[in-house]
């Protein structure tokens, strides 16, 4: 996959990677290969011993009847009868062994298939789930939520509390690793909590119908998909069954200022996206962004989450984006990732995570006043431009 995808490509030309990944594929499979010889060698010294011990049985039956013939214990006719009835025999147990060492080969692979079968999600709704309420009156609460993802002892989230309430615009600062994503993954429930409770309306987060929960959330993540279909059902995926609502669908590609990508391209929005089919047009970082962020609006959620919504925009792109955010946002609960303090400034409130929790909370300038974790960052980013200039 490396040696033959595009996005490899750059960087295996640059750094010489070619000969370093045929050495080690060769040596894999020199590895499969040294195994796969001594599971032959193995099968042909068992194959051999059985196929000699088929063969002395088989003739030694037939030696043993003429043997009784030629010493007048059985007639002719009991011969030939006999050595049919020998051959028979012969050819129905190989049948019936043959059977069983392809009903054993198969049974490996059923195996398999009745244990993915059996496998069971482990976020998944109660039965009588209460369904999510339209609107939502009092907004989500995180009350002292602990997690730690499975296999690994470290807590990403320590004893957390925090609310986000209706028509909210929240910022969620931090460096990498204190938890920023996890939050939004417990918050769309993809995980439950170690520890603790989520809220939703003072109801706990799991007795919602997840199904339902995850229509009234809309979420970019970083590491958003690139769907290589149409413009137009890229768009549609926040809400595949409405596909066909075009007026719809050019509103959100408006929003999020995708719009004017999609003029640019030959067949608007029925052009193929990406090269895997004939005829396809790939987009830049920050095109298939923006594309992402119309998915988002299409799906006209209750809960609107951008995780580094601008991180492939120009400068000038993510003034445009943010200069509507306030209209986007509009009778929604907006949680916003991200590391430029230019975007974070336009929330309401501002969270900063360390270790796990809430370590500062307020607007832009409180928190500079404070002189704490948010204004050193700040100052950080802030001298970065400075000495740029």
């Amino acid at each position: 996959m490396l040696g033959a995808s595009k996005e490899s490509a750059k960087e295996l030309k640059l750094f010489g990677l070619n000969s370093f990944l045929v050495d080690s594929y060769s040596q894999l499979s020199n590895e499969i290969y040294e195994q796969n010889v001594s599971l032959a060698r193995r099968r042909v010294r068992a194959g051999s011993f059985l196929s000699l011990l088929s063969s002395s049985g088989y003739y030694g039956a037939y030696a043993y009847v003429i043997y009784r013939t030629v010493t007048g214990a059985l007639s002719i006719g009991t011969m030939t009868f006999l050595a049919g009835a020998i051959a028979a025999a012969s050819t129905n147990i190989q049948s019936i062994f043959a059977t069983f060492s392809s009903i054993a080969d198969q049974a490996l692979f059923l195996t398999d298939l009745l244990d993915f079968f059996a496998v069971r999600p482990k976020i998944r709704s109660l039965p009588g789930a209460l369904p999510v309420p339209r609107p939502i009156c009092r907004g989500f609460e995180f009350r002292d939520v602990c997690f730690a993802y499975p296999g690994n002892s470290r807590t990403v989230l320590d004893h957390l509390n925090f609310r986000l309430e209706p028509g909210e615009r929240v910022a969620l600062i931090g460096e990498n690793g204190e938890g920023k994503t996890t939050l939004v993954k417990l918050l769309t429930r993809l995980y439950d909590p170690t520890g603790g409770q989520i809220l939703l309306d003072g109801v706990d987060l799991r007795e919602y119908n997840v199904d339902e929960l995850h229509r009234q959330i809309t979420v970019i993540f970083q590491d958003y998909v690139r769907y290589e279909m149409t413009a137009a059902d890229n768009i549609a995926a926040g809400r595949i069954e409405q596909r066909n609502q075009l007026e719809k669908l050019r509103q959100a590609a408006c929003k999020s200022l995708a719009d004017g990508v999609i003029a640019r391209l030959p067949d608007s929005y029925r052009q193929m996206l990406g090269r895997r089919f004939d005829g396809g047009v790939d987009l830049s970082g920050g095109e298939w962004q923006k594309i992402a962020l119309a998915r988002a609006y299409f799906r006209d959620a209750q809960l609107l989450i951008l995780d580094e919504p601008t991180a492939s925009l120009d400068a000038r792109s993510e003034h445009e984006v943010f200069q509507r955010f306030t209209d986007l946002t509009e009778e929604k609960m907006a949680l916003l990732i991200s590391h430029r303090f230019s975007t974070v400034r336009m929330a309401d409130r501002i969270l900063v995570l360390e270790n796990g929790q809430i370590a500062e909370e307020g607007s832009h300038s409180r928190l500079v006043s404070l002189g704490g974790l948010y204004r050193e960052m700040f100052e950080l980013q802030a001298a970065s431009y400075r000495e740029g200039n």
